[in-house]
């Protein structure tokens, strides 16, 4: 049960830390020229994704984990058409969405790092922690951020942060994976 659970976190971290990682090299190498298109596109990116989620629901097997993936189809198809129909005011609901991301991803972090870190039996688990923690101090200072006035700094802020969140995704998922201790599988086999 264990391990089934952390091979899904494997997974999950992989796939966000490469997700993560290339949405942070497009919004630091974005120039400010192309920032509305690529507004444009991540709401009809998020249109398309909350669609393919509404069919499968609509074609699937209704579970409970069926409607809560319904709900966040619906969450996401209010999100992609607010860009698009406010794409104008988009730069701080862009900071104000990654803020919010950052937050919920340092409280998973912290998660992990108890349930699964901890009991992972490595060296320096703590650091996970602490980046964690730093991982929702940056969520709060994009909430609050100065950077408001000029977008260029703003996106080159939401891009660091989204580099550092990928980095952290990555190290959870060293930290999560536990170690064989050797006296376990000697009494496994014996």
């Amino acid at each position: 049960m264990l391990f089934e659970s952390l091979d899904k976190i494997k997974r999950n971290a992989i796939f966000s830390s490469i997700l993560l990682m290339a949405l942070g090299i497009v919004i630091l190498l974005c120039p400010m020229v192309y920032v509305p298109t690529m507004i444009l596109g991540g709401g009809y990116v998020l249109l398309i994704t909350a669609i393919v989620m509404m069919l499968e629901f609509f074609f699937g097997k209704k579970m409970l984990m069926s409607y809560l993936k319904f709900i966040g189809a619906l969450l996401i198809a209010f999100i992609g058409l607010a860009v698009l129909v406010y794409r104008e005011d988009m730069m701080k609901t862009l900071a104000w969405l990654f803020g919010f991301l950052l937050i919920l991803d340092g409280l998973r972090t912290l998660l992990h790092s108890f349930t699964f870190a901890r009991r992972s039996k490595r060296k320096g688990w703590w650091v996970l922690t602490i980046l964690s923690l730093c991982l929702m101090v940056a969520g709060v200072i994009l909430f609050l951020n100065p950077w408001f006035g000029d977008p260029d700094a703003l996106l080159k802020v939401i891009g660091g942060t989204v580099l550092v969140s990928a980095i952290v995704s990555g190290l959870r998922l060293i930290w999560t994976w536990p170690l064989r201790n050797q006296k376990e599988e000697k009494e496994n086999v014996g």
